[in-house]
């Protein structure tokens, strides 16, 4: 396998995934809506909006794999346009892929597409990962991360951080929840697991550090990087600061992923969390 195309190249996880795979030593083509990076890749290709009407031909020419990140990555977007851009871009990408003679698709879903109760973007990316499975083929696996965090994370957990770091002690001792997290490096390796991998089992693998951790665990951790005393107290009534996606519970089972491509993630989130922390603190 040699030549890989990224789409939403630009992205929190492209990003970092794009140049990871080019120093890995793969030839890499990118794929964006908006300026592609700077990076030693072999192609980068701008993209229209997705959606299932979209032409993908130049974009596949010549490419072994695809790794499909493009699309909305939360659900404040209308029903509409989630299914649009995940479902039937999706789709559109996938059936082209076999066209084009791809051999592999990483497609990247999220941890509430194997939710009871789905919300919309989590109903999008299960209906989607669906698309993609129904072309064995393309040798499709789709990854679950729950929360992705890196220094430069944006949305809930950047506003986590702004939290943690405050000097004032926190109202999150009393939530009792375990919630799996990803960092960033370690989302960035099991793709290229699976790309080292393209006989590897298809199918659709939950992918996440370990331990899950309560949000006091989490919170700890962040403020230990940071150089802040834990300082947490149990206020019911308060803990309602945390974001509502960090006072539920969503813990994920990697265990299938580690046992089919060898992945082990990272030894213990704690520390990362905590140099993560650290980092953001220093870049601001």
């Amino acid at each position: 396998m040699t030549r890989v195309l990224v789409t939403g190249a630009s992205g929190f996880i492209g990003s970092a995934l794009a140049p990871a795979l080019a120093a890995a030593g793969l030839s890499v083509r990118i794929a964006s809506r908006r300026s592609c990076p700077d990076g030693e890749v072999v192609e980068a290709v701008r993209v229209g909006e997705l959606g299932g009407g979209h032409d993908w031909s130049r974009a596949l020419a010549g490419v072994d794999a695809v790794v499909h990140l493009a699309g909305p990555a939360h659900a404040r977007a209308s029903e509409h346009a989630l299914r649009a851009a995940i479902v039937d871009g999706t789709e559109a990408l996938a059936e082209q892929a076999v066209s084009a003679g791809v051999e592999r698709f990483v497609f990247m879903s999220s941890i509430k597409a194997g939710e009871g109760r789905a919300d919309g973007y989590g109903g999008a990316k299960r209906a989607a990962e669906d698309a993609v499975l129904a072309h064995a083929g393309l040798r499709p696996v789709a990854l679950r991360p729950p929360l992705v965090f890196a220094a430069n994370a944006k949305a809930n957990f950047a506003r986590l951080l702004r939290i943690a770091d405050t000097p004032l002690p926190l109202p999150f001792a009393g939530i009792d929840n375990k919630r799996s997290l990803i960092s960033l490096p370690s989302l960035v390796a099991a793709i290229a697991a699976v790309l080292r991998a393209p006989e590897g089992r298809s199918g659709v693998f939950d992918v996440a550090d370990d331990p899950p951790l309560s949000t006091p665990e989490i919170v700890a951790a962040l403020r230990r990087g940071l150089g802040r005393p834990e300082r947490q107290f149990r206020a019911r009534g308060l803990a309602s600061l945390a974001p509502r996606a960090l006072r539920e519970s969503l813990a994920a089972d990697p265990g299938a992923f580690r046992h089919a491509y060898a992945w082990r993630g990272e030894d213990d989130v704690r520390e990362t969390l905590a140099a993560c922390a650290a980092a953001w603190k220093a870049a601001r």
